[in-house]
């Protein structure tokens, strides 16, 4: 359970942990789960290999073994949250990460875009500076602020030492934190949220020797004072002002 991750007495507010993806309403693109690569031999996958190149995980239907290097959501590795001093409550690496190694999966109840909207109003109406949403694409949202996992307390860095990218495994679209550089033991993992703010700045204080002061850019919107995500490459996602006070 979360629970026996936390190192600190005070627990952050409480969400139901999962496994997988929740899927709220069922989304799943055109692509066919049965349709696999071609060019895989032996126990693994070669770096020009179809389905690596697209951020395809390999699927049954491939050739490679169970143990093939394109399979990143098998494991994730060993991690835990903590209370920072500065950022609220974080994750830091429990085991030493390689660049490029699958660290955890963003899970959370996937919502389209009228849910999502709604889900901003009440955040807005309770006061709460606390989001945990991934927009992945139209209607297709994840929100962890509920449930998820404990990737939804990784904090931003205007220098990361993680990233998140767009995967499709067996059918499904999925989302993954991975290491942008060798992590070590104890060290806070971080990704950059890259969001636009609305309303007031939010000062950032990931520490960061190229630390740009403040989360995002500036956009006003009148009618609702909240962060939006902005675009970002194709195997990136956005993110919708993750922020963990």
């Amino acid at each position: 359970m979360w629970k026996d991750m936390m190192e600190n007495k005070v627990e952050p507010t409480p969400y139901v942990h999962i496994r997988h993806v929740y899927l709220v309403k069922r989304k799943r693109d055109d692509a066919d789960a049965g349709i696999g690569c071609t060019n895989c031999s032996g126990n693994t996958c070669s770096e020009d290999c179809v389905c690596r190149v697209q951020c395809i995980s390999c699927s049954k239907a491939c050739r490679c073994s169970e143990m093939c290097t394109n399979r990143p959501f098998r494991k994730d590795k060993k991690v835990k949250v903590v209370k920072t001093q500065f950022c609220g409550w974080g994750v830091e690496a429990a085991e030493s990460i390689k660049k490029e190694d699958f660290v955890i999966e963003y899970i959370g109840e996937v919502i389209d875009d009228t849910l999502c909207e709604q889900r901003l109003w009440d955040i807005k109406f309770r006061g709460d500076q606390n989001f945990y949403m991934c927009e992945i694409r139209k209607d297709f949202t994840i929100d962890a602020t509920f449930k998820g996992n404990a990737s939804r307390f990784l904090n931003h860095s205007c220098d990361p030492n993680c990233k998140l990218e767009k995967w499709q495994v067996e059918g499904e679209t999925r989302v993954g934190v991975f290491a942008a550089r060798s992590i070590k033991v104890g060290e806070s993992l971080t990704y950059d949220y890259r969001f636009v703010h609305f309303g007031p700045k939010v000062r950032c204080c990931c520490g960061a020797p190229n630390c740009q002061g403040y989360l995002g850019t500036k956009r006003k919107i009148d009618k609702l004072e909240l962060c939006w995500g902005s675009k970002r490459r194709r195997s990136s996602v956005a993110c919708l002002a993750i922020i963990h006070q």
